[in-house]
């Protein structure tokens, strides 16, 4: 079997995402909102890192969803229908114990991932095993990424620093599996995955308007509540429009030119390497924002300052991975508005909150405003209607 499309192929027929997968993306909302709670209730460096690690385990977890539903219609088949409803409970579990992973909850987690992962490669593997071709790319991949959640259930057990060792551990054996797997054969339907790619950010996304939300809600609508909500939910919705307003479409069309080997990689680079950035960014965006409408005429603090700086970052930054690997060249003014939000963390002290988050929505409406006018200008897709 190769990836070059055919009408009979599954690859090759328009599918997009269905109500199953929605359902399970119900437990990955959760999910983003715990990762959000751990972080947002320690800044210091340590803290961002262990809530980095965890981001990155349940974003492989939901990817090897997403991966397998690709190749195989989760929802068509009354097995695969019970398998994935199965594991909700399971995963569920997993989303309650991340604020507390680090302390007594790890073995909660750790056992509730590997059951999770172990079912979801078992649906991979029935997909992939029935030809000679994905046969061979699946086991370079599985036979790293299964032992991936076994070290995590076992890193669940200790305690300290051999559990964050061990979880380390466990994301590098992911990644080196997708590293062996990516460049062979792969079914991919670049309309599904493009989609539920793109609806994981739109999770990542809610999950800031659900910060800004509840936390006016707790300090109670007032004229400084409503200028904190202004300014954070106008960067929120900067954030969907840089991403919206041609990457999902770009992606696709990445995935839909290629074929063979090249797919899974374009795939691996694009989509789980290349939305891994975005989705931290908004998150840690999510925890800044709701400190700023907690206290919106106050100074923004050190620690909210370094965050909100890291957010845009990994967001802009995962942009500009994915522009490099599309067309191997970078936006001046991208680079230019990481740089000029850099500036407001040792800067930002003498402002206060809503300022400083109103001055973050200038630089990126403008950044994509020269964005957007480059691209309607020199597309490396075909448009059939500007960008807007």
């Amino acid at each position: 079997m190769s990836n070059v499309d055919d009408a009979n192929t599954p690859e090759a027929r328009e599918r997009h995402a269905n109500n199953l997968e929605l359902f399970l993306d119900l437990v990955f909302v959760f999910a983003v909102t715990q990762i959000a709670t751990l972080i947002g209730t320690d800044l210091s460096a340590s803290n961002l890192g262990k809530g980095a690690l965890i981001a990155a385990l349940v974003w492989w977890q939901w990817s090897q969803f997403t991966w397998t539903g690709s190749a195989l219609d989760l929802q068509q088949g009354a097995v695969t229908r019970a398998l994935v409803l199965g594991t909700i409970p399971a995963a569920l579990t997993m989303a309650i114990s991340i604020p507390l992973s680090f302390a007594h909850s790890g073995a909660w987690f750790g056992f509730a991932y590997l059951s999770v992962q172990l079912l979801v490669l078992g649906m991979m593997a029935s997909a992939s095993l029935a030809t000679a071709e994905t046969r061979a790319s699946f086991i370079r991949y599985g036979s790293a990424a299964a032992l991936a959640p076994v070290i995590v259930a076992v890193g669940g057990l200790t305690n300290g620093n051999v559990r964050v060792a061990l979880w380390c551990l466990a994301m590098a054996m992911n990644v080196f599996g997708a590293l062996r797997g990516a460049g062979g054969q792969w079914v991919i339907n670049p309309v599904h995955f493009a989609e539920r790619h793109a609806l994981f950010i739109i999770i990542s996304l809610g999950e800031a308007l659900v910060a800004i939300g509840a936390t006016a809600t707790t300090a109670g609508l007032s004229a400084k509540t409503f200028a904190g909500i202004l300014a954070t939910a106008t960067v929120a919705s900067l954030l969907w429009w840089m991403y919206f307003s041609f990457i999902p479409v770009v992606a696709e069309h990445q995935l839909r030119v290629t074929s063979g080997a090249t797919r899974g990689v374009i795939a691996r680079d694009l989509f789980t390497f290349g939305h891994f950035p975005i989705v931290a960014g908004i998150i840690s965006y999510a925890v800044v924002a709701k400190h700023v409408v907690a206290h919106p005429l106050d100074a923004l603090h050190a620690p909210d300052r370094v965050l909100l700086a890291i957010a845009i970052t990994l967001i802009i930054g995962g942009l500009l991975h994915m522009q490099w690997r599309v067309v191997r060249r970078l936006a001046p003014e991208r680079i230019a508005a990481i740089a000029a939000i850099a500036l407001l963390t040792p800067l930002g002290y003498a402002i206060n909150a809503v300022a400083v988050v109103a001055i973050t929505a200038v630089v990126i409406a403008s950044t994509q405003a020269v964005t957007l006018r480059r691209y309607s200008k020199d597309p490396f897709v075909p448009l059939d209607d500007p960008p807007s």
